[in-house]
């Protein structure tokens, strides 16, 4: 019994010497000056002009489980690009309804922050099938839309859009697909 009381009273003095111990790290972050910001590149944006709307023989039916009942998602996967100097996945997408119904826009995709751009909007029905968006700017994906599994599913491997021609090819991502032309 006075060997464990003897134990609970040394061990706050032990306790007390341990904060001599080296760390090589101890004191690295706020004073360090080594970490020179001014070499990081920027992201930027390349300009993305929409010229035409989607042409119904391009369009593939994708599968996600996010659309409303009776909508289906189809995705020009033959002008799918993705451009080696922003790494933004650009495609159009037309959701379709039951009654036959088209609602399409063009957007880009960010597979490294997980965020996507509409760039313009087409419907067919309109007297100006094509609409614009002045001034796009990037949204999050949020993880219950449609997009989240498009992203996930079919248009990146991880933080990296996969190459336009495998998504032509085969547009699920298999367990294969794990590596990007862009790493």
């Amino acid at each position: 019994m006075r060997w464990l009381i003897c134990v609970f009273l040394l061990t706050p003095i032990l306790a007390w010497g341990q904060d001599k111990v080296l760390d090589d790290y101890l004191g690295y972050g706020a004073d360090d000056t080594r970490y020179d910001e001014s070499l990081e590149i920027p992201w930027v944006e390349i300009e993305t002009r929409v010229q035409q709307g989607p042409k119904e023989p391009d369009l593939t039916e994708v599968e996600v489980e996010r659309l409303p009942p009776g909508m289906t998602l189809y995705a020009d996967l033959e002008n799918l690009t993705v451009d080696e100097r922003d790494h933004v996945a650009r495609l159009w997408l037309v959701v379709r309804s039951s009654g036959g119904v088209d609602n399409g826009s063009y957007e880009g995709f960010r597979c490294a922050t997980g965020e996507y751009k509409v760039y313009a909007y087409h419907n067919p029905n309109r007297s100006t099938p094509l609409r614009r968006v002045r001034l796009p700017r990037w949204r999050v994906i949020r993880p219950n839309d449609y997009r989240s599994d498009l992203v996930q599913d079919v248009l990146c491997s991880d933080t990296n859009p996969r190459d336009p021609d495998s998504v032509r090819v085969r547009p699920m991502r298999d367990v294969s697909d794990y590596q990007s032309p862009y790493e």
